[in-house]
């Protein structure tokens, strides 16, 4: 199954294929399963076992509190305005997406590269 690189990319700029959750689910690695399991413990109080953790991304099917969700407003726009990233938004940066993230942000930064280069471009660097 190939996967489209272009749904690694989040709605506001957030690279999933570089994400230690995404990365542990498709590898099947039980350590850093377990790593990222005792990181949610640790950013979100959260007591998930390691078998728990499970995300494909923002554009993914799973969605959970600690991964992509499926109440992100910034990906709800999207989903609304028929876009895959806040890149091809006229309206960015906008208020729902200042909200969540500054202009100074690696997902802010990752936006801008994207509107200059283009996501294909974008994606080689990655």
């Amino acid at each position: 199954m190939k996967i489209d690189k272009r749904k690694l990319v989040g709605a506001c700029g957030n690279y999933c294929g570089k994400c230690s959750d995404y990365i542990a689910y498709v590898t099947k690695d039980s350590e850093l399963k377990k790593k990222v399991a005792e990181e949610i413990k640790k950013q979100f109080g959260m007591d998930i076992s390691p078998e728990k953790i499970a995300c494909e991304g923002c554009w993914g099917d799973i969605h959970n509190a600690w991964a992509a969700s499926l109440e992100c407003k910034i990906r709800q726009c999207a989903l609304t305005k028929g876009i895959l990233t806040c890149a091809e938004c006229d309206s960015f940066p906008c208020k729902t997406y200042n909200e969540q993230f500054d202009n100074h942000s690696q997902q802010a930064k990752n936006i801008n590269s994207i509107k200059q280069i283009g996501i294909d471009s974008w994606l080689l660097e990655m």
